[in-house]
């Protein structure tokens, strides 16, 4: 019993040793992904050179009195130089970099002799061109606390820097970052203005749009309205039905583009709760809503899916395709067939078929156009020209693709991606 205890306790007091070390591993690999995230969110790797970082490297070349002087970005497997001084290779193999070294530090690392030092007597810069014997490199790091590299000086021959000189290095270093974070908000307004230019352009559109799309409506409700004074002054009730009747579908048709450009401008998939979704069920849901008269044979696949979504917004996309393909098949009854592709881990390519009267191959992109509407049946149906523009809309903002497969006479295919 007692040897039971002790062998316990002795297990006990050993686990934090063993652990330990796996913890730690860990954690510097979270670490480290996250520095290289912060990184990777400059968007500065493998640009061209520019003039506000070449010139802190010259001043820092000038300050120390060395021949070369770097700044340095650490990537996953290489260090990447934004500017150079005195050397002309545009990076270097991570493992043999000195500034791998220099951003486990958070001031001035400096070696002043490389053949004296372990580390890296056996450097192939060292050993080798540019035969290197003096390090010193001050890390960057950015307004997150992240280490992503390191403004640095190096001679060939060994020497030591002055505190003036490692103050000063550190300073510049600091301007680096500056640059970077200032040179990360202009490409951050650069994209604000063209998203501005895009809005503006949409709200020409918008603009064009009710200038002729509201105002025929309007004018055709104008002169009903004028009949139907007629109507009563002459009391005939029979044409009285018919124009009251007229009046009801034109209120409808501005109706339902009203809404179609609240339901547009409204969709933000950032702000979507997600839940789980049966997209077979809610589908047979969508599909029956729409199929009242029952008219169309519907076929949905056994493989269709559940997952964790947002509902709201994938209801919108397979609501606004079906309700196209019922709405302007040129027969009134057909077969409409929903199915799923199951591409890879990441999404799903849905698809909705129907054997319609099909889209010519020059109009596959134009559907998808803001306002844009091709009149494909006999009936005079008219849709708002919105509701694809608003599932191509969710679909892209959620990452995803669409595309059609048609052509006259044909049925038309729609396919889009959505991620898991």
């Amino acid at each position: 019993m007692f040897l039971v205890i002790y062998l316990t306790q002795r297990i006990l007091y050993l686990v934090p040793d063993l652990l330990w070390p796996m913890i730690a591993d860990k954690f510097e690999i979270r670490q480290e992904q996250e520095r290289l995230e912060a990184l990777r969110n400059y968007e500065v790797l493998d640009t061209p050179a520019e003039v506000d970082f070449d010139e802190l490297t010259s001043l820092a070349s000038q300050i120390c009195g060395t021949p070369i002087s770097l700044i340095s970005l650490i990537d996953e497997d290489r260090q990447w130089f934004k500017s150079s001084v005195g050397l002309t290779v545009p990076e270097t193999p991570r493992r043999f970099s000195f500034c791998h070294h220099a951003i486990q530090y958070d001031t001035v690392f400096e070696v002043q002799n490389t053949l004296e030092d372990k580390r890296f007597n056996t450097n192939p810069f060292v050993t080798g061109e540019p035969k290197v014997r003096f390090y010193a490199g001050s890390p960057l790091i950015s307004s997150s606390g992240h280490k992503l590299g390191t403004l640095c000086v190096i001679d060939t021959i060994p020497r030591r820097l002055t505190p003036e000189q490692k103050y000063a290095l550190e300073i510049l270093s600091k301007q680096v970052i500056a640059n970077m974070e200032l040179r990360r908000e202009r490409r951050r307004l650069l994209l604000e203005k063209q998203q501005l230019q895009e809005a503006n352009e949409k709200l020409d559109q918008f603009v064009s749009m009710v200038s002729h799309d509201l105002k025929e409506p309007i004018m055709n409700m104008q002169a009903l309205i004028e009949w139907l004074q007629e109507d009563m002054q002459v009391k005939d009730y029979a044409n009285l039905a018919s124009n009251l009747h007229l009046l009801k579908e034109r209120a409808a048709t501005m109706e339902n583009l009203v809404y179609g450009l609240l339901e547009y401008s409204l969709v933000h998939v950032q702000d979507m709760p997600r839940e789980q979704v049966d997209v077979r069920k809610m589908v047979e849901q969508i599909t029956t809503s729409l199929n009242s008269t029952n008219n169309f044979k519907v076929t949905l696949s056994p493989d269709l899916p559940s997952f964790e979504t947002e509902r709201i917004l994938l209801q919108q996309v397979f609501t606004n395709i079906l309700s196209n393909a019922f709405k302007f098949h040129h027969t009134g009854k057909g077969h409409i067939r929903v199915g799923v592709q199951e591409e890879n881990d990441e999404k799903y390519t849905f698809y909705v078929q129907d054997d319609g009267p099909g889209i010519a191959p020059q109009h596959h992109e134009r559907i998808f156009g803001m306002y844009e509407r091709l009149i494909r049946d006999s009936s005079k149906v008219k849709g708002s020209g919105i509701g694809l523009a608003t599932v191509k809309k969710i679909v892209q903002d959620k990452g995803g693709q669409i595309w059609i497969d048609s052509d006259l006479g044909k049925g038309t295919t729609f396919y889009f991606t959505w991620a898991k």
